[in-house]
């Protein structure tokens, strides 16, 4: 695969939610010959000209090495981009969190990139990202732990994702995207869950590529949960850099041989973690801290959300 000389920057940007299926999609758009997504998954090159180094979290030193801090390293995500090549993108989730400043700087070096914004159920979102912690052996505190020590790690400098309630906010996040750029959809991870081929076909549809091509939608990516032994934390902490790894040695050259086999490594993570339930009480406060933020957000993406609360 040759590169092209011409400097080609992303034309579409996955902003978030975290823990909403991103990954996912990411592997799903990145089948599409037309379609390239950066190797490093979450660049993080727009939130990273304003956040405060280093991250204090536990694990978030791991986390940092893979943020790209310089627009020439970020340029170099994009070298191996070729003609044939109509949509180019990235999904650094943290966008959306951070949506007044990464607009800032996503409209200074992009302009006015196509926007995809999916959305999930705050609660189980938060759950989720919980669980994504405890997957990778960082988060040692119970969920409701975690979220009474929430205001204290965002105050030390800790990571996004251990923001478990905050994150969630999505009507502010939204409403500056909507307001910002041209080009923004809108998608809830149950579409992505009871539909995925339905959906990437309408991305394909958006991104303005060829919409015919059937990508392979069967394996889910990132996967949160307990893992059943410790071995599968270990794999689980460092499945995400040797996917990385894997894209840009193997995934440009062989395209589907890379994508078949971090595939592979998804499958193993997923058969090895449990999904635990979170207590009723726990949800029923949640439920109430979003309730407001919900309502809202509904009213202004057109699409019942109802299902959030019960």
């Amino acid at each position: 695969m040759k590169k092209t000389n011409e400097l080609r920057l992303p034309n579409f940007l996955i902003v978030g939610a975290a823990k909403s299926g991103t990954t996912s999609l990411s592997y799903y758009l990145k089948q599409h010959r037309q379609i390239y997504i950066s190797p490093v998954k979450e660049p993080k090159f727009f939130t990273a000209q304003f956040l405060k180094f280093p991250l204090k979290g536990i694990g978030d030193d791991v986390v940092e090495k893979h943020i790209v801090k310089t627009f020439e390293d970020y340029k170099k995500l994009f070298k191996w981009v070729t003609p044939e090549r109509k949509a180019i993108g990235e999904a650094s989730v943290d966008n959306l969190y951070y949506h007044k400043n990464a607009i800032k700087q996503i409209k200074k070096y992009l302009g006015d990139p196509k926007i995809i914004i999916i959305l999930r159920n705050p609660i189980s979102r938060a759950f989720s990202a919980y669980t994504h912690l405890v997957r990778d052996d960082r988060e040692k505190l119970s969920f409701e732990e975690g979220l009474r020590a929430e205001s204290e790690r965002m105050n030390d400098n800790w990571e996004f994702m251990w923001f478990y309630k905050d994150v969630g906010l999505y009507h502010a996040q939204v409403k500056d995207y909507l307001e910002n750029f041209s080009n923004v959809k809108i998608y809830l991870t149950d579409d992505l869950e009871e539909k995925p081929l339905e959906i990437v076909k309408d991305i394909f549809k958006f991104l303005e590529v060829d919409d015919d091509f059937v990508p392979d939608v069967s394996v889910k990516y990132n996967v949160s949960g307990v893992p059943k032994r410790k071995i599968y934390a270990k794999i689980s902490k460092n499945l995400n850099t040797l996917g990385s790894f894997l894209e840009k040695r193997v995934n440009y050259l062989f395209p589907k041989k890379g994508i078949k086999i971090i595939g592979f490594f998804e499958k193993v993570r997923a058969k090895e973690v449990r999904k635990p339930k979170m207590k009723r009480e726990t949800y029923n406060v949640l439920a109430d801290f979003y309730r407001e933020d919900i309502l809202k957000t509904q009213k202004m993406i057109g699409r019942d959300l109802s299902n959030w609360l019960k």
